[in-house]
């Protein structure tokens, strides 16, 4: 079965609808009961698991879901897993490179793009500020237009 790594851009209404698999040192196939949002991250209440020692095993683990089982995206909405490899260019026509991995920031999240110009080989790190950085993602065609020069 294919899973996704769960990253959403927007507040997920009930995680206790999907399959979760916790990912630290193996996979563990879980069921929440509960769920409440902290800060940045969830708190999640897991059946059969009632000791404190044995939920510090899975705090920090990766959260990860069938990709079948997540809805249906608005306009202008990604999962993180469907930009990966998309292509990056300015608004000059200009390849920057391709997207290599997202980073969730204070402010906002960051493309980081692997780079092919001759000048640097170092990873370039784009905000993702829709309208204003963010120009265009063509999910047909698989690239995005970044205002970067």
């Amino acid at each position: 079965m294919d899973y996704y790594f769960f990253f959403y851009r927007r507040k997920i209404k009930n995680i206790r609808l999907f399959t979760v698999v916790f990912c630290k040192k193996k996979i563990i196939k879980i069921q929440l009961t509960d769920w409440k949002p902290y800060k940045n991250n969830f708190i999640v209440h897991i059946k059969d698991i009632s000791n404190r020692s044995l939920a510090r095993e899975l705090t920090n683990s990766d959260i990860i879901i069938s990709k079948y089982t997540l809805p249906t995206l608005k306009k202008n909405e990604y999962y993180w897993n469907d930009l990966i490899n998309y292509k990056v260019f300015n608004t000059h026509k200009h390849y920057l490179g391709k997207v290599i991995d997202l980073m969730r920031a204070k402010n906002n999240d960051i493309l980081v793009v692997k780079n092919t110009l001759k000048i640097s080989k170092k990873n370039i790190f784009i905000p993702f500020i829709e309208q204003k950085i963010i120009r265009q993602i063509n999910s047909n065609y698989k690239f995005i237009t970044v205002q970067w020069d």
